[in-house]
């Protein structure tokens, strides 16, 4: 069962949480009133876990147990005391619960501490749902969270700290497949952001420019910069009828940004007060500098250069959303036509900032999704800059003090993109399977790959697939590993990889598996390449190949349904497909008795699943 979920997870969540209460239900020993308090209980604990905490269900730390219990509940609890004490004592069964189904990190001594812990915390709880400490005034808010955090302290150095164990990789659901350098080489050189440092370079010339006593460019040459970069700094903001002088370069952020990335990136630096150009960054090649302008953006953090040193929640929100960039790109990679809306994105990234920035801003909450918005907006701004991203069909949406931000369209990865990011992946806690390691794999590697990707990925993993090899020995790879294969899935996949061959190389090897177990298979592919026909090869379509071809649908019962409908004698088919010994045979059978219309047909469904399993179950 899934026990770990990220925002927008909402229909797995409720599958696995319901699942968890039904099991609760049972395993508690109570009355029945009594267990539908504490699964009521339970339920409201793990709503918060989802949407206001970290989403991981089976693991925590008595420090996230004592915020939900002293900090998030009572203000939502007020005058119902016994509530709150209900919850102290439902989260100790549940922890318990978790331990005894061998599913709590840290198992049956974590539970112990974590009961004694909430159990410790009862009467503060209670006391708190009484009479909720006030919030904070915004002028104390960082003395308020510092006695906090120091409690949370206390509460850990008494019961333990959380577990410590680095979690499982995520794997991402799809291959990644490399985009061509061609490709990769036209999007650095078109990449907005690498045409700016150059120019910069330029501007400062070989002798560079004098800096000031504390480091930034000239007020004049600060001007110059922000028109020939087009940097959208306003120099002398006018606001109603008063004009505000720019007086310092160091009041411009997206010009000081573009500063930043070029001397992070090698291509600027300061020598002797004097803001020089280097001259190796000339000498590399341009992917290079272009993925050198991508790793700076990644470690300087766009929001944290923009706009440092300001709100505290705002600091701890840029460097939150900085933090995301390779989060917000991962799921670009799936194919070179993946795309996202940049509202779903953004969903995505309020969803964050709700859970790790709001509950202690409370004051500010309504201006944070307006301040995320601009946010992500600038992010996207500057990896489109980067030549990183696309970002097609956006709208400008005016601000009434600075520059404007831009919103929804979507967001796809250029071949630039999708050329460096793989390389963050590791760190951000992601595993990539790569279609490129497949070079030098079997032909059974190549069909696991095949049905991990997506459709329009096919042609390119078989086209990566043993390139070097004779087209012949690449197909026999491929008709031994189909003539080996031990599921529906894999038989089908390698009959799909042979269309993409030759017709003429492939025919007579072929043909061989004619006296193989999948010979039924390779008649029906013969016969849809007019290679062969019914009343020649229609005999070796047997119930094996039948049953194969069904489980491939069993997921769309319409089509399911379809497919069977076809079969000239459908009772008979029933009758040999439950002596068939595949291990998709029962799956199969079980979704016909639930779909097909003709209710005759799927009672037999039914009643030939049940005859499998005693056939399957008594067979040596």
């Amino acid at each position: 069962m899934r026990l770990e979920f990220h925002p927008g997870d909402d229909d797995a969540y409720l599958e696995s949480r319901d699942a968890l209460l039904g099991e609760l239900h049972a395993w508690l020993g109570a009355s029945e009133s009594e267990r539908d308090d504490v699964v009521s209980d339970v339920a409201f604990f793990l709503d918060w876990r989802y949407r206001e905490s970290s989403g991981v269900l089976d693991e925590f730390t008595p420090g996230e147990l004592a915020e939900f219990l002293v900090d998030w509940c009572p203000r939502r609890l007020t005058g119902r005391p016994d509530a709150a004490v209900g919850l102290c004592y439902a989260i100790g069964v549940y922890v318990d619960f978790m331990a005894a189904t061998e599913r709590l990190a840290g198992g049956v001594e974590r539970a112990s501490r974590l009961r004694r812990m909430v159990d410790d915390l009862a009467p503060t709880v209670l006391a708190e749902s009484r009479d909720p400490t006030r919030a904070a005034d915004p002028s104390s808010s960082d003395e308020d969270d510092e006695r906090f955090q120091a409690a949370l302290a206390e509460i850990e150095e008494r019961y333990g700290p959380g577990p410590i164990e680095e979690p499982d990789p995520y794997e991402l659901p799809f291959i990644y497949i490399p985009p061509p350098p061609a490709d990769v080489e036209t999007a650095a050189t078109a990449a907005p952001l690498l045409a700016k440092l150059e120019s910069l370079r330029d501007y400062l010339d070989v002798d560079g420019k004098q800096l000031t006593d504390k480091g930034n460019l000239k007020l004049a040459d600060g001007r110059a910069l922000v028109e020939r970069l087009d940097t959208g700094d306003e120099m002398d903001p006018r606001i109603g009828d008063k004009t505000w002088r720019t007086s310092s370069t160091a009041d411009l952020p997206q010009l000081n940004f573009i500063l930043a990335i070029a001397k992070a990136v090698g291509a600027v630096r300061t020598h002797q007060r004097r803001l020089v150009p280097v001259k190796a960054w000339a000498t590399r090649p341009t992917v290079q500098r272009a993925a050198a302008l991508f790793a700076a953006i990644v470690e300087l953090g766009t929001l944290e250069s923009l706009y440092s040193g300001r709100i505290w929640y705002l600091d701890e929100m840029h460097e939150l959303l900085d933090d995301g960039i390779v989060h917000w790109l991962a799921p670009l990679l799936a194919d070179d036509a993946a795309e996202i809306p940049f509202a779903s994105v953004l969903e995505w990234a309020q969803s964050v900032v709700d859970r790790r920035i709001a509950t202690r801003a409370r004051d500010w909450v309504r201006d944070l999704d307006a301040f995320t918005r601009r946010d992500m907006s600038r992010i996207f701004e500057v990896l489109e800059d980067a030549g990183v991203v696309k970002w097609a069909g956006r709208i400008e949406v005016p601000e009434e003090f600075g520059p404007s931000h831009w919103t929804d369209g979507t967001l796809t990865l250029t071949a630039l993109g999708r050329h460096v990011l793989p390389d963050y992946l590791d760190d951000a806690g992601y595993l990539l399977r790569r279609g490129d390691s497949l070079a030098a794999g079997d032909g059974a590697e190549l069909i696991d790959a095949m049905l991990a990707a997506a459709d329009t990925q096919h042609e390119s993993l078989v086209a990566g697939w043993q390139a070097g090899r004779p087209v012949a020995e690449r197909v026999q790879m491929l008709t031994e590993a189909i003539a080996a294969a031990s599921s529906a899935a894999s038989r089908m996949m390698g009959f799909v990889a042979l269309h993409m061959f030759d017709i003429e190389v492939v025919e007579p090897l072929v043909r061989q598996l004619l006296d193989t177990p999948v010979a039924g298979h390779a008649a029906l592919w013969l016969m849809s390449v007019d290679r062969a026909d019914a009343e020649t090869l229609g005999s070796f379509v047997d119930t094996a190949v039948l049953v194969d071809v069904l489980a491939g649908s069993v997921d769309d019962p319409e089509e399911l349904c379809r497919l069977f409908s076809a079969a000239e004698e459908p009772l008979q088919l029933l009758e040999n497909m439950w002596r068939h010994r595949a291990p998709e045979t029962a799956p199969v059978l079980d979704a016909l008795g639930r779909h097909l219309p003709d209710r005759t047909l799927a009672k037999a469904a039914r009643k030939a699943a049940v005859r499998h399993r005693s056939w399957i179950a008594n067979r040596p």
